[in-house]
């Protein structure tokens, strides 16, 4: 009796099969039996409910109700007493302005983009780098943008307001851009390419309206994008993604920048609550 040829695609007792040739021929490289098998991102990490974003949603549309009841949307002197980034005031008093101002929109429409970017890039980074590490990226995201913008403005444009929290989702953007980069041995080449490129379609029109639209901070989306980054490429990733657990010191300074979002956004309530 013949013996049978495998049906599995291993060679057969005369040698490789004509079919296995002609891939070799077409550059065909047969996967490693011994390489792992590709994770599957939110098989790994999507059980992590992501409560800082979900916070940051519910606190961004309260002070926007409450801005818009007390009138601060009538003249820039309402948009300031809530804690709009402002040229022309005292240093280090005015400094809590920096975080306020992310909590703050000049408007519906500026909300409800912000807010949906939000969701896209808030639960990725609280998976992929841990809540912990998700409050240090926002804080300190923000106030980069923050600075960075009052420092342009100073600069060029004389007196005035900066409000919105686009330049802290551009620091989330960042962080995960760099993660993609850094997971691309980890997860399969099409699902890191896809989730690169739709990073970079959120993100781009961020840039394109700095031109198309007057008002619209490059300066903050810049510092952020970059601040982000740096983050992005410097913090561990979650330990089921090949990172390590926050220790004592990253949650004593995840807890310090909750504490001072929290404390900007108190001010900037207060102080908006109390305006004439």
């Amino acid at each position: 009796m013949e013996p049978r040829e495998p049906q599995d695609g291993s060679p057969g007792p005369h040698g490789p099969e004509p079919f296995d040739d002609e891939l070799a021929a077409l550059g065909y490289v047969p996967p490693d039996p011994e390489e792992p098998q590709p994770v599957d991102l939110w098989s790994a990490v999507g059980d992590v409910r992501p409560w800082g974003t979900l916070l940051l949603l519910l606190s961004w549309g309260a002070v926007f109700l409450l801005a818009g009841a007390t009138g601060a949307f009538m003249g820039p002197g309402g948009l300031r007493a809530w804690g709009a980034s402002a040229t022309g005031l005292a240093w280090p008093g005015s400094a809590w302005r920096l975080l306020a101002s992310t909590f703050l929109h000049a408007g519906a429409a500026h909300l409800f983009f912000n807010a949906t970017s939000l969701l896209v890039v808030g639960p990725a980074v609280e998976r992929i780098f841990t809540r912990w590490r998700f409050w240090l990226v926002y804080a300190a995201g923000g106030a980069s943008a923050s600075l960075a913008s009052l420092a342009w403005r100073s600069a060029r444009e004389g007196a005035s307001l900066s409000v919105g929290g686009s330049g802290a989702i551009f620091a989330l953007g960042g962080a995960l851009l760099v993660a993609t980069v850094r997971l691309r041995h980890q997860l399969a080449p099409t699902r890191a390419r896809a989730l690169a490129a739709a990073l970079l379609y959120l993100l781009a029109p961020g840039f394109a309206a700095g031109y198309a639209k007057p008002g619209t901070d490059n300066a903050a989306h810049a510092a952020g994008l970059a601040c982000g980054a740096l983050l992005g490429a410097l913090l561990p990733l979650d330990p089921r993604l090949g990172g390590r657990a926050p220790g004592t010191w990253m949650r004593f300074v995840a807890v310090l920048c909750a504490l001072a979002l929290a404390a900007s956004l108190a001010l900037g309530v207060s102080g908006g609550l109390g305006s004439p």
